[in-house]
């Protein structure tokens, strides 16, 4: 019928909203006329407006069953439902909705389809993502504050864990994604916005996975990865690219979908390994550390560790970039002792453990209390219950600075064990005690 009329969709909105002016209604955004052309329709209220137009204009009554708004909706499937297809636009446009990523409800992805959007980066010839032509107009300086933000979000969810900051950061990374498919920008701001989101996807995707929310984590992941591919190539990207996919082979890992994980580090390794900095080596290495702990092949886990060390030892910090400067050998130490513990070797993974949640200087809490209950874990398990006590309790200091479900449900499962099993011993008793005690409030 618009063929016929020779109106383009914004054409009819204009005149819907002419009709709805006219009884006081608020108007109806320009655009909202697109979806009608593919299989969708208006809602209840503006179906009679859109009619009562169609047949004035035509000079014939206009039907919702001519239109076949008289059906039955189908159940359209949303880009995030099936993001190994979409493309990067549809992904980001699917995340612009009023419901945060963390009250969304999807499906666990696995096999080829958690894999498909970083195999995908191997390829070559695939379209740019074109800013849009018309929207305003992205500044240098406001680029460079969105980099600020993106930097912060990480420093923040370094120190509090993700709990509390997860609809702060999931506005960043979701206002990041209007602005790439919504606004006009230059190839230099392009290339930094690009990698703002690439790096923010590895962040909020990594704040969903400690929060729980896996299925919502594959999708951040997967949205910036799909990104990465239509981005133009520049070594911030592919770094960025590179620790997107390290962190999404972790959460695999993690999940127990072992193969999905190596498949994720071997395209981090592969595509374009000439570029792949002594830390960026290393970080890769370190998620491969993890993977052999969960499979158990203690001779891999030894050859990652012998890798990441001499990586990191070859790495110029001032060349690297910042969000991999966390990685150090004591917290080489810890994973590793984390992943023999996962590997039934308490004992070797106690000597590994021990270092980094004594000698360790502050910062990075949500990690020294994870360790901390590892090693709680691991003298556990060695005949250790005085040791794993005192681990425990040094875990329990860092519980208030640390807002991480994942951490925190580790270190219950910790002290519940101890409980079952050395409920009597004085230490327990007294870790017991500490951990029932109604959490005092600040001296003035």
């Amino acid at each position: 019928m618009l063929t016929a009329l020779g109106w383009s969709p914004e054409q009819l909105l204009a005149r819907v909203n002419q009709r709805r002016a006219q009884r006081g209604s608020l108007p109806l955004h320009a655009k909202t006329g697109y979806p009608w052309l593919r299989n969708g329709r208006p809602a209840a209220e503006v179906r009679p407006d859109v009619l009562a137009v169609l047949s004035y204009y035509s000079e014939r009554p206009v039907t919702a069953a001519a239109l076949g708004w008289d059906r039955p909706r189908s159940r359209r499937q949303r880009p995030l439902d099936r993001p190994y297809e979409a493309t990067a636009t549809e992904l980001l446009r699917d995340t612009q909705g009023e419901v945060p990523m963390q009250r969304r409800s999807f499906i666990l992805l696995s096999g080829a389809a958690a894999t498909a959007p970083a195999l995908d980066l191997l390829m070559s010839g695939s379209p740019l993502l074109r800013a849009a032509h018309e929207g305003d107009r992205v500044s240098k300086q406001l680029t460079t504050t969105v980099e600020q933000a993106v930097r912060q979000a990480r420093e923040l969810d370094d120190s509090e864990g993700s709990a509390s900051t997860l609809l702060w950061a999931g506005g960043i990374w979701q206002n990041l994604g209007k602005l790439i498919t919504e606004c006009r920008y230059g190839t230099a701001e392009g290339l930094r916005l690009h990698t703002a989101h690439i790096e923010m996807s590895e962040t909020y995707g990594w704040m969903l996975f400690d929060a729980g929310h896996h299925p919502q984590a594959q999708r951040v992941y997967q949205t910036g990865l799909r990104l990465a591919r239509e981005a133009a190539d520049s070594p911030g990207a592919h770094q960025a690219t590179v620790n997107l996919l390290a962190s999404a082979a972790y959460q695999e890992s993690w999940l127990g979908q072992y193969h999905e994980a190596s498949a994720l580090l071997d395209v981090a390794e592969n595509r374009r390994p000439q570029s792949l900095t002594p830390r960026l080596r290393a970080v890769v290495e370190m998620r491969r550390i993890a993977l052999a702990g969960q499979t158990g092949d203690t001779e891999a886990l030894r050859r990652a560790d012998g890798q990441t060390r001499t990586h990191l030892a070859l790495a110029r910090d001032s060349e690297e970039p910042y969000w991999s400067l966390w990685l150090s050998p004591s917290a080489v130490d810890a994973q590793t002792g984390r992943a023999l513990l996962a590997a039934h070797h308490p004992d070797l993974a106690e000597a590994y453990l021990g270092g980094r949640t004594v000698d360790d200087a502050e910062g990075y809490p949500r990690d020294r209390m994870l360790f901390a209950s590892e090693l709680a874990a691991a003298r556990a398990q060695t005949g250790d219950v005085t040791g794993a006590a005192h681990a425990a309790r040094k875990a329990l200091t860092l519980a208030a600075q640390v807002g991480s479900h994942r951490v925190h449900r580790h270190l219950d499962a910790v002290t519940a064990t101890l409980r079952q099993e050395h409920e009597s011993h004085p230490a327990v008793r007294e870790l017991l005690t500490d951990t029932t005690r109604p959490e005092q409030p600040p001296q003035p």
